[in-house]
């Protein structure tokens, strides 16, 4: 596959921040988690939700513009239009009955990562 905007979503713990990260810096473009456009900073984190209209604003000034992106994250219920703009979509799922517990995708290196989207399907 090559560089492209792409959004990776699961469930929580699925891994989708880190293959998104693996991915953003193997093709070298930038990655975002949409929690970093959801949440107004502070400390502790995950106090104060940003208003809509300022995450979307925010987002198209410094992270779409560019021509090639990895977003992680949920973007349900306020973001489809942002997720209307990628190339690809990619969901992550685990499968608890496979014995997946070997599963560390820390340790996926973004070759790695092209070879699995490639063996299914996702890659040309």
């Amino acid at each position: 596959m090559q560089r492209s905007r792409l959004h990776v979503m699961g469930a929580s713990g699925t891994g989708t921040t880190t293959l998104a990260r693996a991915l953003a810096d193997h093709w070298a473009v930038p990655h975002a988690d949409a929690d970093d456009y959801f949440w107004v900073p502070s400390t502790p984190p995950y106090l104060d939700k940003r208003p809509e209209d300022e995450r979307l604003a925010l987002m198209r000034s410094v992270f779409v513009p560019r021509d090639a992106w990895v977003l992680s994250g949920s973007m349900l219920g306020w973001g489809e239009n942002i997720v209307d703009e990628c190339h690809a979509v990619v969901f992550l799922t685990l499968d608890l009955t496979s014995g997946c517990a070997g599963w560390n995708p820390a340790k996926l290196s973004g070759e790695q990562v092209e070879t699995s989207m490639k063996s299914h399907g996702l890659r040309s």
